[in-house]
């Protein structure tokens, strides 16, 4: 009606179906375009073919010259400012999808770094008790060393191996759920039927220590968890208390009802964490860590403690503090 009304072609309407055009597109989804863009064309092109057969079906509105270079004008400069504040907006979107993604390009790139650190940290860790339990068999198989000699050397490397067998538990999870995606089954289950079998052997670890692992177990909890992902979660929690606790210390394991979760606390009197510790426990800053018997870590397992903890719907924190001892609180949703 507006092109008809306002001098058809001699008039600004085609000014404003071509800003109509670019707004279309701006807030058109990209799968409709073959809709709107013939569409616009062909509407175009059918006014200026009637107006060309049927002249007389424009009507030129204009009294003089003056108002048609007005209309023309004002058509001409809400078409600039509409266009500017159109383009501006994309061009702002735009940019923040590019800050995005240089954004994740760059975490990608420290994931990766982390990534060939793991693998050479773990290659480098490695070398160490294999090294060791190669010269014993030469030894043994030498007759070199004498019965007491044997009995030494086999309790040390028992503590390597122990640390090595965990560490390449928890690079086996961690790189399993990398290539295949986390997969979470969630089942209510009671919690100390999972976790005793975990304390039963890591009592074993503790007490060749000379540390006490005591619990302290609600037998009537349920939780809605996955069974694996939590025995994993608290063996490390209780591995680590038992790496980072001296000879003669102390580890408590304790479940119960916490509101409407299950509250799962592992703390140890051990040598606590400083502050720039804390700052970096849960993350993938890997790293060789040594426990007071010098038992070898690369810090992976909190990582992994705290990404099946969120994805059980859990939460964990903790509590620590240099020469009096490290507490992990773990809350999951209970059911009854």
């Amino acid at each position: 009606m507006n092109y008809f009304y306002s001098a058809g072609i001699r008039g600004a309407s085609l000014l404003s179906f071509m800003l109509t055009f670019i707004l279309i597109i701006i807030v058109s989804p990209k799968k409709l375009y073959w809709l709107w863009v013939p569409l616009c064309l062909l509407v175009v092109v059918g006014l200026i073919t009637i107006e060309y057969y049927f002249p007389a079906s424009v009507r030129v509105s204009y009294v003089d010259d003056k108002a048609l270079f007005v209309d023309i004008a004002f058509t001409y400069g809400t078409g600039i400012i509409v266009s500017f504040f159109s383009l501006f907006y994309l061009k702002e979107a735009y940019n923040k999808e590019k800050k995005s993604s240089d954004q994740k390009a760059i975490e990608l790139a420290q994931l990766n770094d982390e990534k060939l650190k793991l693998f050479s940290i773990i290659s480098h860790d490695l070398q160490a008790p294999l090294s060791s339990l190669h010269s014993y068999i030469r030894l043994v198989a030498n007759e070199r060393l004498t019965a007491d000699e044997r009995k030494q050397v086999e309790r040390g490397l028992a503590n390597a191996l122990h640390g090595t067998q965990e560490m390449l538990s928890n690079m086996l999870v961690w790189s399993q759920s990398q290539l295949r995606g986390l997969h979470v089954d969630l089942l209510p289950n009671n919690i100390s039927e999972i976790l005793t079998p975990v304390i039963d052997i890591q009592k074993i670890y503790a007490a060749q220590k000379g540390i006490s692992l005591e619990t302290h177990l609600d037998h009537s909890l349920r939780a809605l968890v996955d069974r694996d992902m939590l025995q994993l979660i608290v063996r490390n929690l209780i591995n680590n208390a038992i790496k980072f606790t001296l000879p003669g210390g102390r580890i408590c394991v304790s479940v119960d009802k916490n509101g409407a979760n299950c509250k799962i606390v592992v703390a140890d009197n051990g040598i606590g964490m400083s502050k720039d510790q804390q700052a970096e426990l849960f993350s993938l800053k890997t790293r060789s860590t040594y426990g007071t018997n010098n038992e070898r870590g690369i810090g992976l397992g909190l990582f992994l403690c705290k990404e099946y903890t969120l994805a059980q719907n859990g939460s964990i924190s903790f509590d620590s503090e240099p020469g009096k001892g490290t507490k992990f609180s773990l809350l999951l949703p209970s059911v009854t």
